[in-house]
């Protein structure tokens, strides 16, 4: 597999896609505390957060350990450090009034309680590891999470992380009567770039645009790429005016960008295709074939622009 850059991949690039920055090198010995997703949505297993002060778990984005499934609550539990008597510290778990409650090692709570390394807190279906570890164990299970869960040339959500992130958008709209807009596109002459600059230069193209993809969504949705340029994103509560706009931002930022490499300038653009539930499509796979039909009409229309 290679970088964005041509050179081999390696495990710390992956982190550094996701971070944005260096990957801070393991101290061993010293302990930390950690919270470790074991069993739950395809989109969750693996997240992990480490437990530093107070963390709330559940959906509500703003949690310290986001949940997509649908049975836990918005704020559904709170794992906190509490510093004792001569610098000891002790780990309280406590529910928040969840739905459907919280239990340790198969006991439901009534109160707060203390944890020990080991135990397993159950929310609804999902089950979470609390666990004592040094630095060390820490940053490998950083690493595994990153590369279970990211593509290593863009940084982006990786396609499972994203299907099951997209279900759980869809449910909620469903739930609450919102729209989800999703949007298809891909690079228009990648081929080109390819057969005259090479396919190290063609991979460096599609990681920046990932990276503008990326930079175009945040804060307004998730974005993934499902295979060689092709990319898909979904954008919760947007309507199709919004769509479009996000769509139009990203395909102006791309035909604007300097793609520059080893002294090589290549000018790609993106065609867009968009879609929006439900008068597009009721489920994910209905709602990605109506996007990838206007991707398509986009191409026909003469690329480097959005459809839908």
């Amino acid at each position: 597999m290679a970088r964005s850059d041509g050179k081999p991949f390696s495990l710390s690039d992956t982190l550094e896609n996701v971070a944005q920055g260096p990957v801070p090198v393991a101290a061993p010995g010293r302990k930390l505390a950690t919270l470790v997703v074991v069993q739950g949505t395809d989109a969750d297993l693996g997240a992990h957060s480490r437990v530093e002060g107070r963390v709330v778990i559940g959906r509500d984005p703003s949690a310290g350990l986001v949940l997509t499934e649908a049975g836990a609550s918005k704020q559904h539990a709170a794992v906190e450090l509490v510093e004792g008597l001569a610098g000891r510290v002790r780990y309280e778990v406590e529910d928040l009034g969840s739905t459907n409650g919280t239990a340790v090692n198969g006991t439901r709570l009534k109160s707060r309680r203390k944890l020990k390394n080991g135990d397993k807190i159950s929310l609804s279906n999902t089950v979470v590891r609390f666990s004592i570890a040094d630095e060390v164990d820490a940053a490998f299970q950083a690493q595994v999470e990153a590369m279970l869960s990211t593509d290593d040339l863009t940084g982006l959500l990786s396609p499972r992380r994203f299907d099951a992130a997209l279900d759980e958008a869809l449910r909620a709209a469903r739930e609450n009567g919102t729209k989800v807009a999703l949007l298809v596109l891909d690079i228009d002459g990648l081929k080109s770039i390819n057969d005259v600059h090479g396919h190290a230069m063609g991979a460096f193209t599609i990681g920046q645009v990932g990276r503008l993809l990326a930079q175009a969504v945040t804060g307004k949705g998730t974005a993934s790429r499902f295979g060689g340029d092709e990319f898909v994103a979904f954008l919760p509560g947007a309507d199709r005016a919004e769509a479009v706009k996000v769509a139009e931002a990203l395909r102006a930022a791309v035909a604007a960008h300097p793609f520059e490499r080893d002294k090589v300038v290549v000018k790609p653009t993106v065609s867009v295709g968009l879609a929006v539930f439900p008068e597009r499509g009721t489920t994910a796979k209905a709602l990605f074939d109506a996007g990838d039909r206007a991707l398509y009409r986009a191409k026909a229309k003469g690329k480097d622009c959005v459809v839908g």
